[in-house]
Parts: C-alpha cells; structure tokens; sequence
C-alpha cells in the first residue's frame, strides 16, 4: 500500500512544482501613471483623474492621493483587468475621480502614490489652468459636493439581489417622458469581485429588448466600475442605448437578456431583467402652426457663400440645426418661394455624438438658389418651432434675412451643383464570442488489480492537472484570436445573428417594421464592417456596389429598407399581411447576401 501511495504522490508533486514554479513577474514599465481629460477649464466645469496601477497581483494595494489643493472630489470609480497570459498573472486597476476646481489659477495635482513590493512609485505633477467661472463664488470656500454621478450608481435599484455573486438589471432615467424625449436605458451587469472565478467567464452576449415604440441609438462606450452593495464588492458593467418614444401612452421595455457560456474554470449562466415600464406623455395641444414634430432644445442659423452675384450665377445657402434632440427624425424648415429664383435641394448632412448621456449634433442643409433676373433681393428668414421637455412649451426661433444684390449675367448658369451625401455615424455594437472548451471528464473509470501504473487511476493522476492547463492554455489562445480578429467574429456571426433576430420578431404583432429595419441594418453593418444606419439611399448603394453586390440585390435591400421605413410612421397602411412579407422578404436577401458577401 505504501508504494502505491507513493507512485500516486511522485507525479501530484512534480505536476504542483512545476504550477508553483510559474511565478508571476511585475509588470514591465511605470506600474503606476496619472492623467486628466483635460488641463484647462473654468470652475464651473470638473475634470476626470485617471490613476492606473499595474501590478503582479490580483488586488494591488489603493494609490495615495495628494491633497487636491483647490479641487473638490466629486465622483469615484473604478474597474480592474486580471489577465493570465502563459502561466504570469497581471493586473490593472483604473481608479477616476471627477475633481471640480474651487479657485482660479494655476493649480497643481501633486504626484499619485502606491507602495509596491516594498517600493514606492510615483506619478508625475500636473498642471491645470483655472478660470473663473459664471456660476461658482469667487471667494476660496469650497463649493457644496453635487449629487453622485447617474452614471456610478452607489447600489442596484433592488434589494432582492443582496447577496448573488451574479446578476443583472435594466431601469430608464425617465418613466414619464414626452412622446419624442430623449429616454436613456441602461443595462447593468453585476459580477462579485471576490469570486475568483469570475474573471475566467467567457465574454458575456448581449441581447437587448426590441424597444417596440422607440426610435433607438447605441451608445458605443461601456461604463465600468465598482460598487458596495449588501457587504459584497461588485465589478459592474453598464451599457446604455438612448431612445426616443414614437407612441404616447403606457409602453413596457421586454427584459434584455444575458448569457455567459462560462470557461474551463466556471460554469455560466442566462440572466434576464425585469420589464420595464413608461408612461409617456402627448405634447400639448397649443401646438403652433409651424410646429413639425421637433422635441428637444434647438438653435439655427443660416448663410449664404456671397451677397453680390449675377444672373444664373448660383448662390450657396447654408441652413444649421442644431441642438439637444433625435437629429436623425426631425423635420426639414419650411422653405420659403422667392420670386425670380430657382432653388434647387440637396441631402442634409446629420452630424449627431452623445454628450454627457445626451445625444447631441447638428443637422446641416445646403440649397443652391439661382437668380432669374438682376436686382436687389432678400433671403427671408426661417422660422423653426420645436417643443422643449424642459419646460413644457413650445418654442420658435428663426434666422435674420440676408440682402443680395444681383447683376446682369450672360444668360449661362456658370457652374453646377450635385448634391453630395456625407452623413456622419457612430453606432457601435458589442460583438460577443463563443468559445468551446476542452472538458477532460472520462465517462467511467475501472479499476483494476495488478501493478499501481497499470491502474487508470494512476494515469488519470497525471492527466487531469496537465490537460488542465493544455486546456486553460488553449482557451487563452482561442479567446485572445477572437479579441484580436473581432471583426472575422462579427461577420460569422452575422446570419446567424439575423435569423435569430427574424424569428423573434416574426412572433410579434407589433414593432414589426422598425424591427426589420433594424435587423437588414445590423446584418449590414456586420457583413460591411462599418455601420449603415443613417446612410442615404445612394450613398448605401454606392457601398454596396463596392463591396460586389450586384444591382438586383443592391435594389432589393433598397426596396426592403424603403417598405420597413413606410411601414414604422404609418403602421396601419397597407395589407395586414404586409408585415409578414416583408420579413420573409428580409430572410430570403440575407441568404442571397450571405452568398455575394
């Protein structure tokens, strides 16, 4: 017995030296750095302090900060990375503060500390230059702390996950909003930071809710952070999409789902949130003459190339919106008739970004205007009225008139116009992987009489720990291929991808269209490598075109997309079996796609 003993501990012993012997090294270069988003402002404006420390170790020790003369610290975050690449651990933790100055002047964040393997490390000084602002006292007293930032939550809005290692939820800033208000919905995904395990799960897939009765937009960034919350430490991932109610009435957002497909290490998981409903409130009925359906706080301007021309020599007018609102949707201004002069229209060029969580751009139109006949003219002013959320009422602004004086012209328009769509995009979408592993579980073992090596037992001694660690060694390869070639796994996924989408949306009796819409665009952008949202019709063929697709299927995601759009603002036009078709439709020019493409 005792030799069999020992044959069994010989191999354990060499297998737990050689996992021993793998000992982590500190990470290479500076192990702690500090930065701002910025290094002038007023003290009506705050700044971001980004401390990152790299360590060997999966909790480094917390940096030491200075004493922040003249900043007050308003907000907190922070969010780690563990990463174990051919047995060496690293880790990095990035900690934000958001400091709102106090005073005016040339202000110091002295250097950032950590003690590390008995060393100390420190960041380099940093110089910010402050105004004095309209709104803050000039005296020296510190200014009062704000709220806490909306986007570092200090725990769940429910008490019924306390204590879970894993779980998610979903809630909207807003659950009384103004048909068209800007309505932000965010995800949140908690993991335990004491769970050894979870930094092992595979990548997480998203899948957002359809947001039936809502125009959507995506913001791109994740927001990562920690919380305390019922005695336990929790990493969160947050994502945000920005909505715009299309319906007035009750709406209820479906529960986002979350899958984990886990890893060597931990078995994953399907997470769901809870609905979430709204109520959204009709605009008031005073609405002005004038008024086209624009919500949100808007401004415009306009301007033309020259004020002195000459008969058939065109005139260049530029008209700008901008603003806080869904830029993508809002009308065009009323354009006037001037007597004596041809007009001619062109694509507006829709520049939008997200701003503090609000979606933000403008909205730019071009129109050539040709004289007829010489004279003194006047291009009238536009009006433009829009309902402000804000404050309940409806809001007209307008441009000033502009003069023109025109000459006798030979008779020749002297040059031509073509309109030219450059729009602007900035959807980003989340691309999750799926990753098999490698799980060495024999079915049965049979034990046998005879020597101690001819027992399964022996061999399966050595085997487990050393298919262990081929497999924790593959599963890092495979994992850091797909983070290394997101875009090969965004374009595999695509049709898949979309027929699931169509057969969720396929059991819907409403929504249907904008979902479809949604779906044609996303399978797009996927196959394309670039988003396609926003594109003008001429400008998606033209990439189309240049990625191979011939002129049948080009029309066809022409006609698709132009019958979803019909179908999202007059819902109640057409056969009733319009809806159906249309999917079908879709379904069958993405496998014609997914051959050309």
């Amino acid at each position: 017995m005792k030799v069999k003993i020992r044959y069994v501990l010989i191999p354990l012993t060499i297998i737990t030296l050689a996992i021993l012997s793998a000992t982590p090294i500190l990470a290479q270069g500076q192990p702690i750095t500090a930065s701002v988003d910025r290094t002038r402002l007023t003290t009506d404006d705050t700044l971001v302090l980004t401390v990152s420390v790299n360590a060997d170790t999966p909790s480094p020790p917390n940096p030491s900060l200075p004493a922040l003369n003249g900043f007050a610290v308003v907000g907190s975050s922070s969010s780690s990375q563990i990463s174990i690449i051919n047995g060496t651990m690293s880790a990095q933790v990035i900690y934000s503060y958001r400091l709102q100055p106090f005073e005016a002047g040339n202000l110091t964040i002295e250097p950032v500390s950590v003690i590390l393997n008995g060393q100390t490390y420190n960041t380099q000084p940093i110089t910010i230059q402050v105004t004095q602002g309209t709104g803050m006292p000039t005296s020296g007293a510190a200014p009062s702390a704000p709220a806490p930032l909306t986007q570092q939550p200090a725990a769940p809005t429910s008490t019924q996950f306390a204590g879970q290692e894993t779980f998610v939820e979903a809630e909207v800033d807003n659950a009384n909003p103004y048909l068209g208000e800007q309505v932000t919905y965010t995800f949140r995904f908690y993991q335990a930071a004491d769970d050894v395990f979870s930094s092992f799960f595979d990548q997480p897939q998203f899948e957002p809710p359809a947001f039936k009765g809502f125009w959507t937009e995506n913001q791109p960034d994740q927001n990562q952070y920690r919380v305390q919350y019922g005695g336990r430490l929790y990493n969160v991932t947050e994502l945000r999409t920005v909505l715009f109610p299309t319906v007035a009435g009750p709406i209820t957002i479906e529960p986002a789902m979350l899958t984990v497909s886990g890893s060597f290490f931990s078995r994953g998981g399907r997470f769901q949130t809870q609905p979430v409903s709204l109520d959204v409130k009709q605009l008031p009925a005073n609405a002005p003459a004038s008024f086209s359906g624009a919500v949100g706080q808007y401004q415009i301007q306009a301007t033309v190339d020259t004020t002195q021309s000459k008969v058939n020599e065109p005139i260049t007018w530029q008209v700008t919106l901008s603003g806080q609102g869904n830029l993508n949707t809002v009308a065009d201004p009323n354009w006037p008739d001037i007597d004596n002069w041809r007009s001619f229209e062109s694509q507006a060029t829709i520049n939008t970004q997200m701003q503090n969580g609000t979606m933000v751009g403008t909205r730019t139109y071009e129109r050539l205007l040709v004289p007829q006949a010489e004279g003194e003219y006047t291009v009238p002013g536009l009006e433009y009225t829009y309902f402000d959320p804000t404050t309940g009422q409806y809001q007209t602004i307008s441009t000033q008139a502009v003069p023109i004086s025109i000459a006798p012209g030979n008779g020749t328009i002297t040059q031509s116009y073509v309109p030219v769509a450059n729009p602007e995009q900035e959807n980003v979408e989340q691309v999750a992987t799926d990753i098999r592993h490698l799980k060495p579980a024999p079915d049965r073992l049979n034990a046998v009489d005879g020597p101690i090596t001819e027992s399964p037992l022996y061999w399966l001694a050595w085997g487990i720990p050393l298919m262990g660690l081929v497999g924790n060694f593959v599963w890092q390869r495979r994992q850091q291929f797909w983070q290394n070639n997101t875009d090969l796994a965004r374009s595999s996924k695509a049709h898949k991808k979309a027929k699931q989408a169509l057969a969720q949306v396929s059991r819907q009796s409403d929504g249907v269209y904008s979902a479809a819409a949604q779906i044609l665009n996303t399978y797009l952008a996927d196959k394309l490598n670039q988003p396609v949202v926003g594109l003008t019709q001429p400008a998606l063929a033209q990439l189309l075109a240049q990625n191979g697709l011939n002129p049948d299927l080009i029309e066809r995601v022409k006609v698709c997309l132009m019958d979803a759009e019909l179908g999202h603002y007059s819902p109640d036009a057409g056969h009733p079996d319009h809806a159906k078709n249309l999917l079908k439709e879709i379904d069958a020019l993405i496998k014609d796609l997914e051959k050309a493409l």
